[in-house]
This record gives C-alpha cells, sequence and structure tokens, in this order.
C-alpha cells in the first residue's frame, strides 16, 4: 500500500528531540484514518528533511493499532492510531503539494 508520510521535529518536556511521523490512510469506503507512524528499528525510519514522501509498505508487513486515551482538556475519551511498520521502500512516485491549487 501507498502512504504519504509527513515528519515533524518535537521536543519533549525534558527537552529531548524526536521525529514523529504521521500519514493519513485511505479505507476502502474512501474515508481517511490519520495515524502516527512507527518505525521498527530493523527498517530504519525515512530522514525527516525528505518528507514529506510517498512510501510503499507491504501490508503483510505492518499493522494498524488503536490507543485509547483521555483528553485532558475535556476529559473525553479518545481513540488515536498507530501504524507499526516492520519493511517499507521510497516509492518512485513523488509526493506534490495540490493543497492551493483551488486558489488564485
Amino acid at each position: 500500500m501507498k502512504v504519504t508520510v509527513f515528519a515533524k521535529k518535537r521536543k519533549t518536556e525534558e527537552g529531548r528531540a524526536f521525529t514523529s511521523y504521521v500519514a493519513k490512510l485511505a479505507k476502502k469506503d474512501g474515508s481517511e484514518l490519520t495515524a502516527g507512524v512507527k518505525f521498527r528499528e530493523e527498517c530504519g525510519q525515512p530522514k525527516a528533511e525528505n518528507c514529506p514522501m510517498i512510501i510503499e509498505i507491504p501490508k503483510e508487513k505492518a499493522n494498524l493499532s488503536p490507543r485509547v486515551y483521555t483528553d485532558p482538556e475535556t476529559g473525553e475519551e479518545k481513540t488515536s492510531y498507530d501504524l507499526w511498520v516492520s519493511e517499507w521502500t521510497e516509492s518512485p512516485e513523488k509526493y506534490v503539494d495540490h493543497s492551493l491549487d483551488e486558489f488564485i
């Protein structure tokens, strides 16, 4: 499956820097699901400066896991998703941003 991965550099409360990855997964019904992407050590991860990028992931080399948490501001119970990736390759297809195509 092809997934567009976005990277964001972040810091922990202690000041330690790390990169988080996010993707929108297309479902069969046409809807999208936003998920954090976790790359296992053995497969490495994309370089943040190369993102956004399209990667190809064999479905048998990944799994999607839900994580239920309580929103600290509202107290509401919510679900987020993590896509765990064991193997991936960069797609020959390059990411093209179309978000401003409708504007003059």
